[in-house]
């Protein structure tokens, strides 16, 4: 079977994670302003530097997505048992649009 996605987690280091649990309102926001900063930063150099559209006889021909990248992300602001830890899931999709319209 075919994987179409690209599953990251990104979540802060143990303790960032634990102030922001137990941290007042405005600890717990700059958080998770430095944590979304993060993310973008991320996302930012995957569409820049890494994420290439590959077409041609062996991939010859190499773009960046015209139009950026295609994702979906979750927040979740504890673990599976039930514990405080700020986390985001992202699926990012690995197929992409070529400049002619034509997706691969």
């Amino acid at each position: 079977m075919l994987t179409l996605w690209a599953n990251f987690v990104f979540r802060p280091q143990p303790t960032t994670h634990l102030l922001w649990a137990l941290g007042d309102e405005q600890t717990r926001l700059a958080i998770e302003a430095a944590h979304e900063r993060a993310i973008q930063r991320v996302l930012e150099r995957i569409e820049c530097h890494i994420a290439v559209i590959r077409f041609g006889t062996d991939g010859v021909y190499r773009v960046q997505p015209p139009d950026g990248l295609v994702a979906a992300r979750f927040r979740h602001p504890e673990s599976r048992a039930g514990m405080p830890l700020l986390h985001d899931h992202l699926l990012l999709s690995i197929k992409g649009q070529r400049l002619d319209g034509a997706r691969s």
